[in-house]
């Protein structure tokens, strides 16, 4: 993911901040442009990135009222879903006949090809999260049974979305496009697997294999953060590391031993690759979050069956 880019209308005049909101913050949205209205001085703030295909925003703002008509729609359809994770205030979304309300802790998702309207009852906190259609509506998903419903974001399927959409915001990948492609697709996939979880139709993966996974790609993005740990694992994903390990019971290891292999990995590959021959051992051990290079020699040495120098020598 690329830096975050800032919207706010704090600089504009009460009387054109709505202008400003409805002018900038949709046209980020993938040009998706809204009418919006308030009944009081709005003030609004949005933060946004992409990530993959997805645009991720972070949407504070007033009370006011967005709607999409189909004369909107007709000058600008690009065939996106929109999912509203609801963090603080109430909102009404009202679509194809259909209404649900979000609560803090609850979640909805929407075609913006299709008219719409949200009123935002209170000031509002939000995650927009803006995905292609058919990385969520594939063919075992009915857009009329699992669209427009609300969601828990405290349970279930649904929870590991919402936390891999706030992991999203918490941290940019920096392992380059290949990461944010995979971490975007990760989303995308819990965010389809939710609607078939709700319409009570089999998920390729259950809750415990979902977080697995999803532990698993974490710690693939983090592998150099020397700080890795369970109980940082922990506070990313909200949960106790009682229940981390429990994810891992059908595994061979532990999460911390998966750790280690994964570094020793990664280190085994670069002391292999001739692109890497300038760099030290030492160097390439700290690289991928060791902090002890005699650590990392005895624990090389147990893995392989040799040391590191003599690792590469021989390749």
């Amino acid at each position: 993911m690329k830096g975050w880019g800032e919207v706010s209308t704090a600089g504009a005049g009460p009387g054109e901040r709505l202008a400003v909101w409805t002018d900038t913050l949709w046209h980020l949205l993938g040009h998706l442009r809204s009418n919006a209205q308030a009944d009081t001085p709005f003030q609004g703030r949005l933060l946004h990135g992409n990530l993959g295909h997805l645009k991720l925003c972070k949407l504070s703002a007033s009370s006011h009222r967005v709607e999409r008509t189909p004369e909107l729609i007709k000058h600008d359809d690009r065939g996106f879903l929109k999912v509203v994770v609801q963090l603080e205030g109430c909102a009404r979304l009202d679509q194809n006949g259909r209404s649900t309300a979000l609560t803090p802790g609850s979640w909805s998702i929407y075609d913006t090809a299709r008219p719409y309207t949200i009123a935002n009852t209170s000031a509002v906190e939000q995650f927009l999260v803006l995905v292609p259609r058919e990385q969520v509506l594939t063919p075992e998903v009915d857009a009329d049974a699992t669209l427009v419903r609300q969601y828990s974001a405290r349970t279930g399927i649904g929870r590991l979305a919402c936390e891999q959409m706030r992991a999203a915001f918490a941290e940019l990948p920096t392992g380059g496009s290949q990461s944010a492609d995979s971490f975007a697709e990760s989303i995308a996939r819990l965010i389809r697997d939710s609607l078939l979880e709700r319409a009570g139709q089999a998920s390729p993966l259950s809750v415990k294999e979902a977080l697995r996974d999803l532990i698993k790609a974490y710690i693939a993005r983090n592998l150099s953060d020397p700080r890795l740990s369970v109980d940082q694992l922990a506070a990313a994903f909200n949960c106790t590391k009682r229940n981390l390990h429990k994810t891992f019971g059908d595994e061979e290891t532990t999460i911390c031993n998966y750790i280690w292999q994964l570094r020793l990995e990664r280190c085994r590959s670069d002391l292999a690759n001739p692109a890497l021959s300038a760099r030290s051992i030492t160097e390439i051990a700290y690289a991928w979050g060791f902090n002890s290079s005699t650590h990392f020699s005895r624990a090389f040495k147990e893995a392989y069956g040799e040391s590191p120098r003599a690792y590469r020598l021989s390749t």
